[in-house]
């Protein structure tokens, strides 16, 4: 019956990725399909309970209907295309729109002292959620190499390092990864195209499944050491919890000539669409050098075109920032709120995009490695984190642990939900440090984004995994403070051997 049902449809719909109608059928699909995880987690109480996303519910919900519906007609009713597009377009709009978005009054000097403070603290989270991507990574190679030179020959030994894209980063850069390796015939021995992209996305699936799963196991036992019961069934109303800053003074009417959100959008449009002219630029330039590692370069400039989107941003908020205080522009054009609101839709329709990808048959042999990455991924991820937590955050130990958990297995939403738990009001820095710190784990993190390029080629992955144990070992000693310890002690031999310096000389 069902069969006949598509065969019906197909005569009315083309399912082709090439067809236009189809793709938009696919966009709005995933918006219904939104909407519908959105009831589901509000009705159902373990859904409710599990604090796992609406996007991944709907994610989910899509896969199980692709899947069973390809395997009884053989027809796919989403457009791979389409879907495609909307996990690599959609990362690069999000972080966009988290970049331009601006708390503090561009006429105002950002005070010096706060402004050290959140250095500091952006270098300290950072390290710790860099020095986390690469214990992953670590973990990652090992197995991958222990499978290699077992019964998976066929496995190349750096795909491994898939895992800290998805835990770290999510279903989005894990996608564009596997893609990539794709291209460069890293999975070819596995099947059809596109497994390496639904390698990655299902690694960074089983990331959520840890978020919410083994999440709500930790914040349960906190709470039992403290006392506390949950109320996870008492949802505010809307209006109750409300401390965001809507419009700031000296911005944009709301609605003029144009309208303010419109602005918006069309801000973050012009830093993409300079992005991709830059990403277009550094290819043409690469292939007309014709050295072959420039060449083979390209694939992966596509693949963190992210990178680049997130500094043409920042240089283009720094740039609105000195008109203002010059009085070339008079109002403030970017709004924080309207921002927060972008980037909060494109993260959440490209994870959704992302989980309907996977493809559940392609894997084939891959799923020995992905459930046994994801496992040791996610227990090392603990153990590690509690141990750093615990020496790094004094005073609020348990709600950074959470918040950091959170946002290394699953996104920073993540990490936000499970942090509420057992800090609702946000009293505790621990927020801030994940907003900031991931700021400093995108400069701090370049490296690894480097290495992994490099990883696949050849015999690469032992002096490439040998970087990353030197690494690692740099910015947990940072992150523990003996750098600071020794500097300070050799000023002091300084200063001891200058006096004594001074005191021989003295007659």
């Amino acid at each position: 019956m069902v069969t006949n049902l598509m065969g019906a449809v197909s005569d009315y719909i083309d399912f082709s990725n090439e067809n236009l109608s189809f793709g938009v059928i696919t966009v709005c699909a995933i918006c219904l399909l939104m909407l519908l995880a959105n009831t589901l987690r509000r009705k159902i109480p373990f859904l409710r309970r599990s604090l796992m996303p609406t996007c991944v519910i709907a994610g989910i919900i899509a896969l199980v209907i692709k899947e069973i519906v390809l395997a009884t007609t053989k027809v796919n009713i989403f457009s791979t295309a389409t879907l495609e597009g909307l996990v690599f377009h959609c990362l690069s709009i999000g972080f966009i729109a988290l970049c331009l978005r601006d708390k503090d009054d561009y006429a105002k000097e950002i005070d010096k002292t706060d402004l050290k403070r959140e250095r500091v603290s952006a270098a300290k989270s950072g390290s710790l959620i860099v020095s986390t991507y690469l214990l992953q990574g670590l973990i990652g190679i090992a197995i991958t190499v222990l499978l290699a030179v077992t019964f998976m020959p066929a496995l190349n030994k750096a795909v491994g390092l898939i895992l800290p894209l998805g835990f770290g980063q999510g279903p989005n850069q894990a996608s564009n990864t596997g893609g990539i390796w794709d291209a460069a015939g890293i999975f070819a021995s596995f099947g059809e195209a596109g497994v390496g992209r639904n390698f990655g996305i299902t690694i960074a699936a089983f990331g959520f499944l840890w978020a919410a799963i083994a999440g709500v196991v930790i914040i349960n036992r906190i709470a039992k050491k403290r006392g506390v019961k949950f109320k996870r069934d008492d949802y505010p109303m809307s209006g109750q919890t409300l401390n965001q800053v809507i419009e700031e003074p000296n911005e944009v009417p709301l609605s003029e000539s144009i309208d303010k959100f419109t602005l918006q959008i069309c801000m973050v449009g012009a830093v993409y669409l300079l992005t991709i002219g830059v990403v277009v630029l550094l290819e043409v330039i690469f292939r007309a050098t014709g050295v072959k590692f420039l060449i083979d370069l390209i694939p992966t400039v596509w693949g963190f075109s992210f990178m680049i989107a997130v500094a043409l941003a920042l240089a283009a908020k720094a740039i609105m920032r000195r008109f203002v205080k010059k009085g070339i522009m008079k109002r403030k054009y970017p709004n924080s709120y309207m921002m927060n609101r972008i980037s909060g839709a494109a993260f959440d329709i490209s994870i959704a995009a992302a989980l309907a990808l996977i493809s559940v048959m392609a894997l084939g042999m891959l799923w020995i490695p992905v459930i046994l990455l994801s496992a040791a991924g996610g227990l090392g991820s603990i153990f590690y984190l509690r141990f750093m937590c615990n020496r790094i955050y004094k005073g609020y130990k348990d709600e950074a642990f959470v918040a950091m958990y959170g946002m290394l297995t699953g996104t920073i939403s993540n990490g936000m939900i499970l942090l509420r738990e057992i800090d609702r009001e946000f009293t505790t820095p621990a927020a801030n440090d994940l907003v900031i710190g991931s700021t400093g784990a995108i400069i701090l993190g370049f490296p690894l984004l480097l290495l992994i390029a490099q990883a696949p080629n050849g015999n690469n992955i032992w002096w490439v995994a040998g970087i990353i144990v030197v690494y690692m070992a740099v910015l947990i000693l940072f992150q523990l403070g003996y750098f600071g310890k020794w500097f300070k002690r050799g000023k002091k031999s300084v200063t001891a051997a200058a006096d004594e310096n001074d005191g021989g000389g003295t007659p």
